[in-house]
């Protein structure tokens, strides 16, 4: 075990760390050396995790002693009470209950309504012509979109998933400069409350709020319509909202308002997270052209030109691991926040009561220790068989233990079709000279987006 480390008070500066959200800098650097290090900002106490096996206690057999932190209250707030946000016996309930809608043979239903957007995009790209350079972030937020709201409720978002790019990097970058406050002093819940009503309502809120509000009575207004709509209309789909709909226990159904809020997250929280993994794998692949290359051989070797089917996926083990090891690179989730419930021991390390705990996920994914030459990109670690000596708790793209993220199967469907697919067309290089900056908002995003080259491989199926 490395040595502990107490960082004491950290200030407001524009380089301390804690307050920016720093990727390459500032707190990421005080900490990357200690499994556990202990510092305050303002009012709040911190403690952060990067060995393994403290990270296990906290997800695995100490869980019940921490509920995701005070920074959830942003999403609680816009999102609404879903798996994503909910906590103790409500939690577990729901969780079992939709739990099913995720099982291998219910998403296997769901490939050709996911498959549908994919083929509209290479379409798309095949009626232009010549030298076609498009802004990779924008083109997977929209595609990612699109797919979950065709696996979702059987339909497209069209213009909605045009506009959404901008709106919700804004948005990000809104809840991250609140985060900045909030990890100085949390205000009471009933503040968030307050803002999440105000939001909903016909009242303009001040900039930059008003962005916010937009966004969220955009999407709200959408997903109650399809809602509204399939209630009064039954149709018999294999889609998620029917699945919603449908979820039952000994004590009844999904409240409706409890139906829009799990069908809310699955949109927001799903496209986003996906959008940026799948971003950064194309700019990776990019950088590394024999993993393109043996990815295209494979795409190409087992689908001969044909569409891919769940019964495919199996045999794509490089095209699964070349995702899976983005995901590793640069982890959307880039750190897990949680908060100590009540006082506890991780090691030999007390915990007290309300203190934040924070798992860097970033640099568990960069540490030698597990990760053998961490920096370079390498997709065998992921292919069946490897890293079984690895710490299970050593990768946590989807969160980890019971609270695992519940749609993590469908996201790696989902990613895995949308590469095959467009691979089978396309190789996307980068434009020269566009810089790559990581942007550590509430996800590990490109700040500059990813202006890319589109190359048509000529493939006639």
């Amino acid at each position: 075990m490395r040595p502990a480390n107490r960082l004491g008070r950290l200030g407001m500066t524009k380089d301390s760390a804690v307050v920016g959200l720093s990727y390459r800098r500032g707190w990421l650097d005080k900490i990357k050396d200690h499994d556990i290090s202990r510092f305050r900002t303002g009012t709040r106490r911190y403690v952060t995790l990067t060995h393994p096996e403290y990270v296990d206690h906290v997800l695995h057999s100490g869980r019940l002693n921490y509920h995701k932190s005070y920074e959830y209250e942003l999403l609680r707030a816009l999102l609404g009470v879903s798996l994503f946000t909910d906590e103790e016996e409500s939690w577990q309930r729901y969780r079992t209950m939709l739990s099913p809608m995720f099982s291998k043979r219910h998403l296997n239903g769901l490939v050709d309504l996911m498959i549908e957007p994919i083929d509209a995009l290479s379409d798309e790209l095949d009626e232009k012509s010549g030298r076609v350079e498009i802004d990779m972030v924008r083109e997977m937020v929209e595609l990612t979109l699109n797919v979950v709201g065709n696996a979702l409720f059987s339909q497209q978002f069209g213009p909605i998933a045009k506009g959404m790019g901008p709106m919700v990097t804004g948005g990000l970058r809104f809840g991250e400069r609140l985060l900045r406050v909030f990890m100085i002093a949390a205000p009471p819940k009933v503040v968030w409350r307050t803002t999440s009503r105000l939001a909903y309502t016909p009242l303009p809120l001040p900039p930059p709020f008003r962005d916010v509000q937009k966004i969220v009575k955009l999407i709200d207004g959408s997903v109650w319509t399809v809602i509204n709509e399939r209630r009064a209309h039954p149709i018999d789909t294999p889609d998620l909202l029917n699945h919603l709909l449908g979820a039952t226990d000994d004590h009844g159904g999904l409240p409706m308002k409890r139906v829009r809020d799990e069908a809310i997250t699955l949109m927001l929280a799903g496209h986003e997270t996906t959008a940026n993994a799948l971003s950064w794998m194309w700019y990776l692949l990019a950088l590394h052209p024999d993993a393109r290359n043996t990815m295209l051989d494979e795409v190409d070797s087992v689908l001969q030109g044909r569409t891919p089917t769940a019964d495919d996926l199996p045999s794509l083990p490089w095209t699964t691991a070349v995702f899976l090891e983005a995901m590793r690179y640069f982890s959307p989730a880039w750190v897990i926040p949680r908060v100590a419930v009540r006082d506890d021991v991780i090691g030999t390390h007390h915990i007290k009561k309300g203190t934040t705990v924070i798992i860097p996920a970033h640099l568990v994914h960069h540490d030698a220790r597990w990760w053998p030459n961490p920096e370079e990109f390498d997709p065998s670690r992921f292919l069946p068989g490897a890293g079984k000596d690895r710490p299970r708790s050593a990768y946590l793209p989807f969160g980890g233990g019971k609270r695992v993220c519940i749609g993590q199967s469908f996201a790696t469907m989902e990613s895995v079709l949308i590469i095959a697919i467009l691979s089978q067309r396309y190789v996307f290089d980068l434009v020269p000279g566009h810089p790559v900056d990581p942007e550590a908002t509430l996800t590990l995003r490109p700040r500059h987006g990813l202006k890319m080259i589109v190359r048509r491989r000529g493939i006639t199926s």
